[in-house]
């Protein structure tokens, strides 16, 4: 008891001889600090809805198709908080007074901390009470990761361009990333795959997915036709593709025929609730 009057007398103290010098000023530099901080803070949360995405991608729980809708819907909030955060003025401008109010409370808070350290630190010491945003932390180490496996497997590939695992490896890097030039990458590295092994359906369903992320339904159209002429192309995974790809070229009929022919091919897939999900969307 005696230690948190203590703690009030000195934080009373510290707002009468820093603090009350600034109740009288102006108020527009507050308004404008409000607006910066919630500017920052709608950014954030912008950037937080990008990286759940990506979090969702990863998992397995979104399609190519439900993940490239929502990727561009993320990223462009993103954009908009963003411009909206440079208009007034960045996150540098937040707590920035015009009348020089931000070294007096900034004077407070030092006073205030000094106060609070000997009360409310546990015996533990200051590592007890960091918070991480561990969301954040885990998403910065699965990308560090992410480059040094495509470092890795670029510097094997120069000592064996042929290896076909390793550009298999290779292309699954990239395709893990999100960004316009992972995806390019991925295709160059599933081309030389299906150049090396032209049967093999796996690289074909993955360069089709990759086209189909970054929005070039041309192409994802082009690797669907070249894939079907393949003797040992699954027919089930041809009409999983060939729906997706009608879905993005606007082909609602084609998509609704396509989806048909998957669900009557296989029923019990996984993938069955989404793609009647989606062969009901496209229908109307």
């Amino acid at each position: 008891m005696p230690e948190l009057l203590v703690l009030v007398v000195g934080l009373a103290l510290a707002a009468a001889v820093v603090l009350a010098p600034l109740l009288g000023s102006n108020r527009d530099g507050a308004a404008v600090e409000d607006d910066n901080e919630a500017a920052v803070l709608r950014h954030r949360v912008a950037l937080e809805a990008l990286r759940d995405v990506e979090a969702d991608r990863r998992a397995g729980s979104l399609d190519d198709a439900a993940y490239a809708a929502q990727l561009a819907e993320a990223e462009g909030r993103a954009a908009a908080t963003a411009a909206a955060r440079g208009q007034r003025g960045g996150s540098d401008a937040v707590g920035r007074g015009h009348d020089g109010r931000r070294p007096a409370v900034l004077a407070a808070a030092l006073i205030g901390t000094v106060l609070l350290v000997g009360w409310a630190v546990p015996e533990g010491g200051v590592a007890n009470r960091t918070v991480t945003n561990e969301p954040l932390a885990a998403a910065m180490a699965a990308e560090e990761a992410r480059q040094d496996r495509i470092r890795a497997l670029t510097d094997r590939l120069a000592d064996a361009p042929d290896d076909a695992d390793t550009l298999s490896s290779l292309a699954d890097a990239y395709l893990a990333g999100s960004t316009a030039e992972d995806l390019a990458r991925a295709a160059g590295a599933l081309q030389l795959l299906i150049a090396l092994e032209p049967e093999r359906g796996d690289a074909y369903e993955r360069i089709i997915g990759a086209y189909l992320r970054a929005g070039d339904t041309a192409n994802a159209r082009a690797a669907h036709t070249a894939y079907a002429d393949v003797a040992s192309a699954d027919p089930i995974e041809l009409a999983f593709f060939d729906g997706l790809v009608a879905r993005a070229e606007g082909d609602a009929e084609g998509a609704v025929a396509a989806f048909d022919r998957f669900l009557e091919l296989a029923p019990d897939d996984p993938r069955a609730e989404m793609i009647a999900g989606l062969r009901d969307e496209a229908s109307r």
